[in-house]
């Protein structure tokens, strides 16, 4: 489904097992966000097809964590040759507790090479510039990816419509979480692309579904 000019997002609707949203920067960037689960990328596929979109364009591979629901599907783009990106830290925790961690949720741990170990900061695409926010709190080395030029905020499970991500799981940190959501909050977002759930687009709405955020963590 075409969000804005050059955005696309795959809302996940399944309701007979857990996957995450995915988004796709068409041309010239060719990037895809979170392929999330690999058995299910065919419908996803199908999606894109239905948007006049080639899944054979795709170049390159960002992840916003490393949890199987969101990272799984990596493996399959880079043995058709894109190039795959995660953060630094995220890449040590999956390192560290992944093959554990996939086998407790019944998945085969998928061993990728990362084209790109990213850090905070600024990050060039082609002719493109986007902000890499290291958000943790869901995972160690999660990240926030801002498009500045679209006003877009791809969150990944930091935050969701009217909610927020788990911090009940290996590497989930509940004070981390607020400390990134205040950091994010204070970006120029007028759409955000979630992990899960659905998209909010307009800054009006953005600011109100900040609203009910900030209004559930004081609850916690």
């Amino acid at each position: 489904m075409k969000i804005a000019d050059g955005i696309y997002a795959y809302i996940w609707r399944g309701f007979f097992e857990n996957n995450c949203n995915m988004f796709y920067f068409s041309e010239p960037l060719n990037m895809l966000i979170d392929p999330g689960l690999r058995h299910h990328l065919d419908l996803r596929f199908e999606g894109m097809k239905n948007d006049g979109l080639d899944p054979e364009d795709v170049k390159h591979v960002l992840n916003t964590h490393s949890h199987p629901d969101h990272f799984e599907g990596s493996l399959y783009f880079q043995e058709k040759g894109a190039s795959i990106s995660m953060h630094k830290d995220e890449i040590d925790f999956i390192n560290t507790v992944g093959e554990d961690f996939f086998a407790m949720l019944g998945k085969k741990f998928p061993t990728i090479k990362f084209d790109e170990i990213l850090q905070e900061g600024k990050w060039k695409v082609g002719d493109t510039e986007f902000e890499i926010y290291h958000t943790p709190g869901h995972s160690p080395g999660s990240i926030c990816l801002y498009w500045p030029e679209k006003k877009t905020l791809v969150s990944g499970d930091l935050i969701f419509k009217e909610s927020v991500g788990r911090v009940d799981i290996p590497g989930g940190d509940g004070a981390k979480l607020k400390e990134s959501i205040e950091i994010i909050e204070t970006l120029d977002i007028e759409i955000l692309l979630p992990g899960h759930m659905g998209y909010v687009s307009g800054k009006k709405d953005v600011i109100r579904n900040f609203d009910t955020i900030r209004y559930y963590l004081n609850m916690m």
